[in-house]
């Protein structure tokens, strides 16, 4: 049974500082022939999302294909604020929908079948919070009531950690929660 995405807003964030990425913008970098960041569209491609959002940060370059794809983009002109500032523009993008999925455009390894695994789950679990899990990972994909998302403090880092410990998990794959925060990152994920 294919997951419904049609009350779920997919938010991608895009927009952090990328300070340990000494090669530039990381999402602009080529991995395997692409930018980085153009990996995760085919991942949450095959799903009927209620709406599409990309938080990024000075209109990049790479950024035109997500537009393509039907996304709004969002600009974050506050990224030094942390990923909970990026959180916090995404939900708000997201209306009234009443949960959002969080993808983070630097991990290119995720694949459908991660999304729809989380989708299943957030549409049977009673937790307002599933996300991906692996050894010691807890994190995005992850699919969160929207209304929970507006709660977090509007900036600092960490994310939505904090509303982890109520969460319902899907075991996954480590090698495929890989994300990209150096130049060496990328060096490695290249030649696996």
């Amino acid at each position: 049974m294919e997951a419904d995405a049609s009350q779920v807003a997919l938010i991608v964030l895009g927009a952090g500082l990328g300070s340990r990425f000494a090669g530039g913008d990381k999402l602009g970098a080529d991995y395997k022939g692409k930018p980085v960041a153009h990996h995760v569209l085919a991942a949450v491609a095959p799903f009927n999302w209620g709406k599409k959002v990309l938080v990024h940060h000075g209109r990049p370059r790479w950024s035109g294909l997500f537009a393509e794809h039907g996304f709004e983009l969002v600009e974050n002109e506050e990224r030094a604020q942390g990923m909970l500032s990026s959180l916090h523009l995404g939900s708000e993008a997201a209306g009234d929908l009443p949960r959002a999925m969080i993808c983070l455009a630097d991990m290119p390894l995720i694949e459908s079948g991660i999304i729809a695994a989380l989708l299943a789950k957030a549409g049977e679990a009673e937790s307002a919070a599933v996300a991906s899990r692996s050894g010691d990972y807890r994190g995005p994909p992850a699919v969160f009531a929207t209304h929970l998302l507006r709660s977090l403090p509007k900036t600092g880092e960490g994310g939505a950690r904090g509303l982890l410990k109520d969460a319902v998990f899907v075991d996954c794959d480590s090698s495929l929660l890989r994300d990209i925060d150096t130049v060496e990152d990328l060096k490695s994920l290249s030649s696996d």
